[in-house]
């Protein structure tokens, strides 16, 4: 079997378990990797594990992730484990999404967010204007990566009908860190 394909099989076992109506199945293949199935809210408690328990390096690409002045914000505990993260001494960076429209929530949301992160240390972009950043995905010590529909934002991570896929495989990791490495982006800075 091809190295590109080898999750395939479990993407369709997935699949086929939402359709049977099976509850997060986990799938194994030989070469290691294996992908949880996280609905709703339960997202949000396998990120911040999995960022509290990061050592060298978590990476972002976000559409939305909308924090708050409140504690209990789940986009504002997740950004609070980056920072905590960072204090360890692992390396984040993040790409937002920025719309060529100045005053558009998202760019005021993700700058806001940025901002934080930024000061606390983390590498931060935008990316282009003239393309749509709608990744979700998040890649921690290169072993980790969580791809679905969620953004970082309260509603996304308690409420919303989301649903997302967390696969432990290095070899998937690293091609999405390629991926992202490929995006065009632009130095995060104020929008004007």
């Amino acid at each position: 079997m091809k190295p590109a394909r080898r999750c395939i099989f479990p993407l369709l076992l997935l699949a086929f378990c939402l359709i049977a109506g099976t509850s997060r199945p986990v799938m194994a293949q030989p070469d290691g990797c294996k992908a949880h199935l996280l609905v709703g809210e339960e997202y949000f408690y396998g990120l911040k594990d999995a960022i509290d328990g990061a050592r060298n390096n978590i990476t972002i690409a976000i559409y939305l992730f909308k924090t708050s002045r409140f504690k209990t914000n789940r986009a504002t505990i997740i950004q609070n484990a980056l920072l905590r993260a960072m204090r360890r001494g692992v390396d984040v960076t993040v790409i937002f999404e920025r719309s060529d429209k100045q005053q558009d929530f998202i760019n005021g949301e993700n700058e806001k967010t940025g901002r934080r992160l930024q000061a606390a240390g983390a590498h931060v972009f935008w990316d282009r204007p003239d393309r749509k950043l709608h990744i979700k995905a998040v890649v921690i010590d290169r072993q980790i990566v969580f791809l679905g529909s969620h953004n970082l934002t309260h509603s996304a991570l308690k409420y919303n009908q989301e649903m997302s896929l967390m696969i432990h495989s290095g070899r998937i990791a690293q091609k999405v860190i390629d991926r992202l490495n490929r995006l065009p982006r632009t130095p995060f800075r104020k929008q004007e």
